[in-house]
């Protein structure tokens, strides 16, 4: 199946940005190194950025081959780092369950109103995936 190179480049980018978003956005004081957290809170966070790890590591294995990769594959790369996006913007929907601006507003920007935080990255991200895929199954040049 040939496919669009530029759908597989998005796919793969979304992919490596979630293995490493969590060490980016939270190997720091307001999270894993929060004094206040306690050490059942940093457990969560680290299992989080594991997870995003694992899943982003696994989308990409999969979408790195060179030349066309098969359907399966094609799926596999984006639907694995989807699922940390999902969870995260799910998330929200748990009882007492806040963004970083909770803790930290002055760490958050807001265009619009709108918060720059982790619902409307999940957002933004789970677009991406979904570009990416659509793309990456059309036929590429």
């Amino acid at each position: 199946m040939k496919q669009n190179r530029v759908g597989r480049i998005i796919l793969m980018s979304a992919a490596a940005f979630t293995a490493v978003g969590g060490f980016l956005a939270d190997w720091n004081k307001t999270h894993l190194f929060n004094p206040r957290w306690t050490p059942h809170a940093k457990f969560h966070d680290a299992m989080t950025i594991m997870l995003g790890a694992l899943l982003g590591s696994s989308g990409w294995y999969l979408l790195q081959k060179k030349g066309n990769i098969n359907q399966t594959q094609l799926l596999g790369g984006a639907v694995l780092p989807s699922f940390f996006w999902i969870a995260m913007a799910t998330s929200f929907a748990f009882p007492g369950a806040k963004g970083l601006e909770a803790e930290f507003p002055d760490k958050i920007k807001k265009i619009g109103g709108i918060p720059l935080n982790e619902g409307l990255l999940s957002t933004i991200m789970l677009s991406a995936l979904a570009f990416g895929y659509s793309i990456a199954r059309k036929k590429g040049r």
